[in-house]
């Protein structure tokens, strides 16, 4: 077997492409020295916008991966496909399979439904907006409405985790630990909100640090990127999560999307413990 090491994907959707983009790097992301050069097709709902398509998978080949509600279109697709012997995949078809014969009843064919502005949605709105006004320490004094707050030196992933939360529905907000400024613990302590403390390797928040003054042409402030201080703070930070009975994340080699994923399963045990 001939291993390849670029590859063309064609995502076509008739909605945002959210979904199926999401889907298709989780695979990919399974082949390591892998290129995928994608060619991604959204809103896509006439047969004239598919015959532009065609023209892309005919003259780069690859793998189709689609959602797509309307059977007509769908059935197009899967036509071409066969045709041109390019391996294609209706990427969400084995979980509305199963599904289906769980609850006993077929789907439902609407565009775009995981995308309808319900209050889930709003919901959603609601945290984003309440991860921006609470973000490096704002309005502290009102914390006490958060789902959960983030904790940490600079540069530890905290505005980036607390947004990608409020996307999935929790309130978060942030708080960076600075050197000689005592945090409000007070308004920190709150039964009705998760504190989880993060931190990063010594090395690599210098390097991060290093990079961010260089981009800003602050290099005399290198102070702030000096690894023995970022050790003294990190020794700190660690030592007050400890006193508080905060959890403790260590951020250095993972992802915003692991960081988060590891969050939700300190914040649910910690609700189930409450309840």
């Amino acid at each position: 077997m001939n291993a390849k090491q670029t590859i063309h994907i064609h995502l076509i959707s008739d909605a945002t492409g959210e979904t199926i983009h999401l889907l298709a790097r989780a695979a990919l992301g399974k082949f390591a020295a892998t290129k995928a050069i994608e060619h991604v097709w959204t809103l896509v709902r006439t047969m004239d916008h598919l015959d532009v398509i065609k023209k892309e998978i005919s003259d780069h080949g690859g793998v189709v991966f689609y959602s797509m509600s309307d059977p007509d279109i769908r059935a197009a697709i899967e036509q071409f496909c066969q045709q041109q012997q390019t391996p294609y995949l209706s990427i969400l078809d084995p979980a509305v399979r199963t599904l289906s014969q769980v609850l006993g009843k077929t789907a439902t064919a609407r565009v775009g439904a995981q995308h309808k502005m319900d209050e889930a949605y709003f919901n959603r709105m609601e945290a984003l907006e309440f991860a921006v006004h609470h973000d490096d320490g704002q309005a502290m004094s009102s914390v006490h409405n958060a789902d959960i707050l983030l904790v940490g030196v600079s540069r530890s992933s905290k505005t980036p985790t607390s947004i990608y939360l409020a996307n999935r529905g929790y309130k978060v907000a942030n708080y960076p630990l600075v050197p000689g400024i005592t945090p409000p613990i007070e308004l920190m302590k709150n039964k009705d909100v998760l504190v989880v403390g993060l931190i990063n390797e010594a090395r690599r928040l210098s390097q991060i640090r290093r990079n961010r003054l260089e981009s800003m042409n602050a290099e005399e402030n290198m102070e702030y990127a000096d690894i023995r201080k970022i050790n003294d703070e990190l020794n700190q930070a660690i030592k007050l999560f400890k006193e508080q009975g905060w959890p403790i994340i260590d951020v250095s080699r993972k992802s915003i999307e692991e960081t988060a994923a590891e969050i939700i399963n300190i914040y649910t045990q910690w609700i189930e413990e409450k309840t």
